[in-house]
């Protein structure tokens, strides 16, 4: 299972990483939290070029790796810098930014963000879904609630980022949108109060 945490649920990570504990494989992608936020202001104010703002960006999350694993160690997860998506048998937080430095493929943007990156390094890493927990716990429908199922290609959302759609359809994944409530059910049961996004 790979998974992308966001910081959203930053103060939440023990109910995030506790059904976690029984699996035997778990990669957890994080998101930029408050780290990918002072760079955005950073960029706001100082015009940084794409490059610069996207490698700080990709640090942030990095950064908010090493904050999450104080708690994801408690439940058996190591923290992990690979070179390569071969990717062992393991429960680990994946630091990105050795992986994005050395195999640049993804536009420098703030169309990209922790969301396209847990996308490819799945595809990359042979993972068929992300399941992204976020406080959102979804996508919202136009009546209100919910959506249980969306095609990437036809979403119309800010709870992912723009281009996350484009990698799902692209390398036929799927992405499940939970909260971190959600997340034992989805683990135990197999399904959960969420949003399935299809991209295959």
């Amino acid at each position: 299972m790979l998974l992308k945490v966001g910081g959203s649920v930053a103060e939440k990570l023990e109910m995030v990483f506790e059904p976690l504990e029984s699996l035997q494989r778990a990669y957890i992608i994080p998101g930029g939290w408050i780290f990918a936020d002072l760079v955005r202001k950073i960029d706001s104010e100082k015009s940084l070029s794409p490059s610069t703002s996207h490698w700080m960006a990709i640090t942030a999350m990095n950064t908010y790796g090493f904050y999450m694993a104080e708690t994801a160690r408690k439940f058996g997860f190591e923290l992990v810098e690979p070179e390569n998506f071969d990717l062992p048998d393991k429960k680990a937080v994946l630091l990105p930014y050795n992986l994005l430095r050395r195999f640049d493929e993804l536009p420098h943007s703030w169309d990209v963000t922790s969301d396209s990156i847990a996308v490819w390094v799945a595809a990359k890493a042979g993972f068929s879904e992300v399941v992204k927990v976020t406080a959102a716990g979804g996508i919202v429908g136009e009546k209100g609630g919910l959506k249980e199922v969306v095609r990437a290609s036809e979403l119309k959302t800010d709870v992912v980022d723009s281009y996350t759609p484009k990698l799902l359809v692209k390398y036929g994944i799927n992405m499940f949108v939970c909260s971190p409530e959600g997340l034992k059910n989805y683990i135990l049961r197999g399904r959960a109060r969420g949003t399935l996004i299809i991209g295959r």
